[in-house]
């Protein structure tokens, strides 16, 4: 069974890496890539410990990861000093296996031809909110997070 917003791919196909000594390759996109995406990223990172190559990237790239972010993050002890904000073109599409789209687009319109597995996630865009909804936002990244990289090296 799959879970909530998962593309209904089946799941002979989700990622080609998994018998491999290659780290799975894992995108995850938003709007801006400045909140939501590079959150995801970071606990992605954090939790895989290797077992992941995690990035992120943007529709419309703000160019920045912005300071609400930053620091709702840092309250947990996560830093977000190895990354930066950047745009869909900046990724070697054929070297990803999963792509989490956390945009309001649907990920068949993002990469076309990205042929891996799409995972589409509802996630409130916390941009010019406050404090309090950006933390909302990082602990339901975390908990989503930390469920898929367990599934994705399990």
């Amino acid at each position: 069974m799959r879970s909530a917003g998962e593309s209904a791919e089946p799941k002979t196909k989700r990622y080609r890496r998994a018998n491999s000594a290659q780290p799975i390759r894992v995108v995850f996109v938003c709007d801006g890539n400045a909140c939501r995406s590079q959150m995801a990223e970071a606990w992605a990172r954090h939790y895989a410990q290797g077992g992941v190559e995690a990035q992120s990237a943007g529709l419309y790239p703000l160019g920045e990861i912005t300071e609400d972010t930053l620091a709702v993050m840092s309250e947990k002890g996560i830093s977000l000093d190895a990354q930066e904000s950047k745009s869909l073109e900046a990724i070697d599409w054929r070297q990803v296996d999963v792509l989490v789209n956390l945009s309001a687009w649907p990920a068949a319109s993002i990469v076309p031809s990205f042929t891996g597995r799409r995972i589409e996630w509802q996630v409130r865009d916390p941009f010019g909110e406050s404090l309090e909804v950006y933390r909302e936002v990082r602990d339901e990244l975390e908990q989503r997070v930390r469920a898929l990289v367990a599934e994705l090296m399990a």
